[in-house]
């Protein structure tokens, strides 16, 4: 018992610390569907509470607090093997007209954080993203079992690529090159352009 309250007051300490609170976003991204539809998002969010590794949502004190769909942020714990570490997640509703805007749903990790937890060679702002092999693995299977909720339709992860591209965007040539990992349903892959296709991956199904 007293080895658990050791590892909550830390992992509390790690939430509270403003210092690692810095440096941006890498992040999942996710283009849901019609803002005239919440009930995606309503489920999204429940699905990262029910998640046995992940605490949360909490205040900015760490007190736990509810699910709110019509708030914009979420604030959550996830715990890993050897680590704890806290995440946001966003629900970005475009309303500006409803009518062909979209919902967005966004999970989300401090660079800086990440660094410090994690180690100073996981830098996934760099040209060369690093990202921590079990994060990767965090974002991959959420990817996958959101996907089997709601078929999203696209799903990207970089660092501050929210709102960077839609899937209207995927059948337009890249003009640069990118790191970005891009993910759209089969039913949607004849939308892509044919040297896109090459940083899509495609979600059979």
């Amino acid at each position: 018992m007293h080895n658990q309250k050791n590892i909550v007051t830390k992992i509390k300490d790690i939430y509270l610390n403003k210092d690692l609170r810095v440096g941006g976003f890498y992040e999942l991204t996710i283009q849901v569907c019609r803002s005239s539809n919440m009930e995606p998002i309503k489920k999204y969010t429940e699905y990262i509470k029910s998640l046995k590794n992940v605490d949360g949502p909490f205040e900015r004190n760490f007190e736990l607090t509810n699910i709110e769909i019509e708030t914009f942020e979420h604030e959550w714990v996830l715990n890993l093997e050897n680590v704890s570490i806290p995440f946001k997640t966003f629900n970005i509703h475009e309303d500006e007209p409803i009518e062909t805007g979209f919902n967005w749903f966004d999970i989300c990790f401090y660079t800086e954080t990440i660094e410090q937890l994690f180690g100073e060679e996981y830098k996934t702002w760099d040209e060369n993203p690093k990202c921590p092999p079990a994060l990767n693995d965090f974002f991959n299977q959420t990817i996958m079992n959101l996907n089997n909720i709601h078929k999203f339709q696209l799903a990207m992860i970089d660092f501050e690529i929210s709102g960077q591209y839609y899937l209207a965007d995927m059948g337009k040539d890249f003009n640069n090159w990118t790191n970005s990992n891009f993910f759209v349903n089969e039913k949607d892959a004849h939308l892509i352009s044919e040297r896109n296709k090459t940083v899509v991956e495609i979600i059979s199904g």
